[in-house]
């Protein structure tokens, strides 16, 4: 069996099969019929990704195919789709995303071992959708039959399957082949809750996990401030729907059952994880054991989330990778767009995790020809070249994911032939010698960046926070207002700064390599204690601080400004302010931005005021409060020139940096400037889309 294993060294988590290092680069197959890998068209593009140099394949299956309720337990099917593989590229390494959903008939047989959705209709059974052997994941956001992810019996009956698969492969070329296990589950097989879960097992976790925190009746009692409530009678309301106590806040002394309500609904999902992984690591300690998991950035509400647990998982040591796609949005995946990672990539690195990359951006054109609009290429490479950068710039890795798209026409030289609109048919995304060859062309610049020791290049630090997710509320009418004003808007309105910026959460500042950073942005640190906002104002010493989203509202003991003023070191209060104006950008305050403050700090110099005329926004000493996170393209200078942040290039247009090289995603006709940080100015001249990389060591152009 080959033996892989994930090792810190030089900077950076680097991959190793048999002790020779491997690009963290792979192929993905789907998961619709069309993308099996016996299938022709798959096999084809393997041997294509194979041509260019990437032997890693992933594939993408189901435990339950092999689950039969009257006969042993039989893995041929999985096997076989490691086989495929090997088949056109007997050089391949595998990685298999494995979906641990247990069949249709055993959730049919096991109805107390399923999902109960609380809707606000009442708490609901998961609907019934038949037999979904063709696509696994295929209505998973719709309130259907799905297991809860707190089921014991499923952990254990899976668990069964999973050891029964991985000691079948044992002595065999495919085993020899498989080198890593990606669990898959929860929704759309990422680990996001199928729904607000409020079935048997996830209520017996919820018990459990209260008499874990509190150990005894008296102890809830106090903190849920509730004299009549035990163990056995506390009630589960994982809901997002409870109203705030004030504006988007929940108040610890009226919200407490809430708040551990939510966290044990991420806590499950974590756990779920864990308990796979750890199987493959035992079972199979030469293998690599992996999820979906991790990723906080550009997913609309938290229905959609179920990442919150990072900590847990990056201390286990059973998990040596972790994946999951960039941000959907248009900003991010538009032609003029910047590829905004949905991971904390900086948090990986310090943890030594390596993170792979969900590279799901098809070719704009694909629609109506395999390969995309030959009129688009260069805009389809410079795309590309964007989203493959952006996780190795960040010294990680990603997967080339054929995704489950399918052209709604083929047209072979010039005529439209048939509908190909279906879950057998597929094209490769890539599936043409001119993107085949900027695939090759790619992954001989990618050997070039890693074969150097990795070290950052960012000098501001964006930090962010998971436990203030619990104090405050996610519900409303416009989930873009209800969730990505406090974590997306800051680092996507930023990759078009000029800056260069890492990520990390708020529980790393003590790891992080605070020495190059002179500006430290706190983006969504709402709930924030006294010993932590001490630990923040030591480790950031001498450096440009700024608070975002009223940070320190909460103190997870109460509510009050009066906890901003004292976190920030600039005195704040509450303001009846209904709207903004910044730069002649007017803002109005919607859900998501209440209670609004104002800055009532004689001491501090305003930056810009509320349209009622209150201060919005001011500096004072090292220290910058800002209500919102919209921080405007003259805004967000006049902060780089407080702080000496080093300003890359002026042109409006994402730059990526690390391990010494620099990224420029050019977008338009014309010059601008690459400033390296020693001075040194390269003229970027293009005649529309390109994006381009400079070696920082000899000014020289690799890509």
């Amino acid at each position: 069996m080959s033996k892989s294993e994930v090792r810190q060294e030089n900077g950076r988590p680097v991959l190793y099969v048999d002790n020779q290092k491997m690009l963290p680069i792979l192929y993905g197959l789907s998961d619709i019929p069309g993308s099996n890998s016996n299938t022709a068209q798959a096999q084809k593009n393997i041997a294509n990704f194979a041509d260019a140099g990437i032997h890693i394949v992933q594939v993408d299956c189901g435990i339950h195919l092999g689950w039969h309720k009257v006969t042993p337990f039989d893995p041929e099917a999985l096997i076989a789709e490691i086989g495929s593989v090997l088949e056109v590229n007997e050089k391949a390494k595998v990685i298999m995303r494995l979906h641990v959903n247990p069949p249709y008939w055993w959730m049919r047989d096991n109805p107390d071992e399923c999902v109960v959705y609380r809707t606000p209709e009442g708490d609901l059974d998961g609907v019934d959708d038949g037999e979904n052997s063709d696509r696994l994941i295929r209505n998973d956001a719709k309130g259907h039959m799905r297991v809860s992810l707190a089921s014991v019996k499923w952990l254990e009956e899976t668990s069964e399957k999973l050891e029964a698969f991985l000691r079948a492969l044992e002595g065999t070329h495919e085993g020899d082949a498989l080198i890593g296990v990606q669990i898959a589950c929860g929704k759309n097989g990422e680990w996001h809750p199928w729904g607000c879960d409020v079935g048997k097992p996830a209520k017996a976790r919820f018990e459990r996990y209260l008499r874990e925190k509190y150990g005894t009746n008296e102890a809830l009692q106090r903190a849920w401030h509730r004299p009549d409530v035990t163990f056995e009678t506390a009630a589960y309301r994982p809901e997002l729907s409870r109203p705030t106590d004030d504006g988007d806040f929940h108040d610890p002394r009226l919200a407490q059952d809430t708040i551990d309500s939510q966290y044990c609904n991420q806590l499950i999902v974590a756990e779920a994880i864990l308990h796979f992984c750890r199987l493959v690591k035992r079972v199979s300690p030469e293998r690599l054991a992996g999820s979906f998991y991790g990723y906080y950035l550009g997913i609309g509400t938290p229905e959609n989330g179920g990442h919150m647990c990072t900590d847990l998982v990056f201390a286990d040591g059973s998990v040596d990778f972790l994946g999951g796609p960039f941000s959907y949005s248009a900003a991010s995946r538009g032609m003029d767009g910047a590829a905004l990672q949905r991971t904390l990539p900086e948090s990986q690195r310090l943890r030594g995790m390596l993170w792979l990359t969900e590279m799901d951006q098809r070719p704009f054109g694909i629609e109506k020809q395999p390969g995309g609009d030959p009129a688009l290429f260069a805009e389809n490479v410079a795309s590309l070249r964007q989203c493959t950068l952006s996780p190795i710039m960040a010294g990680q890795g990603f997967w080339y994911y054929d995704h489950r798209v399918v052209p709604t026409m083929a047209i072979y030289a010039g005529s439209a032939g048939t509908a190909a609109a279906s879950i057998y048919r597929k094209k490769g995304w890539w599936d043409t010698p001119e993107m085949m060859a900027e695939i090759r062309t790619f992954r001989e610049a990618v050997d070039k960046i890693e074969a150097r020791p990795y070290k950052g290049a960012a000098d501001v630090l964006l930090v962010f926070d998971q436990d203030s997710y619990y104090y405050t509320n996610r519900e409303s009418a416009n989930p873009a207002l209800a969730y990505d004003p406090h974590v997306a808007v800051t680092p996507q309105m930023m990759l078009k700064s000029g800056a260069v910026y890492d990520m990390i959460w708020l529980s790393e500042l003590e790891v992080a390599e605070l020495d190059r950073y002179k500006c430290v942005i706190f983006v969504n640190c709402t709930a924030v204690t006294p010993q932590m906002s001490d630990k923040i104002r030591r480790l950031t010493e001498g450096k440009l601080r700024v608070f975002l989203c009223r940070h320190g509202y909460c103190d997870c003991e109460s509510l009050s400004a009066e906890h901003t003023s004292a976190a920030v070191g600039i005195q704040v209060a509450r303001s009846d302010a209904q709207a903004l104006t910044v730069h002649d950008k007017k803002i109005a305050m919607e859900q998501g931005m209440y209670p609004v403050l104002r800055v009532t700090d004689a001491d501090a110099k305003v930056l810009f005021r509320y349209d009622n005329g209150d201060a919005a926004a001011a500096v004072k000493g090292s220290d910058v409060y800002i209500h919102l996170p919209y921080l405007t393209e003259k805004l967000w200078k006049q902060i780089m020139e407080m702080a000496g942040v080093h300003n890359w290039c002026d042109s409006g247009e994402p730059v990526m940096a690390g391990g010494g090289f620099v990224t420029v995603c050019c977008q338009r006709a014309g010059t601008r400037v690459l400033t390296l940080p020693d001075g040194r100015e390269i003229p970027i001249t293009t005649n529309g889309y390109e994006t381009v990389v400079y070696d920082m060591e000899s000014g020289g152009r690799i890509l």
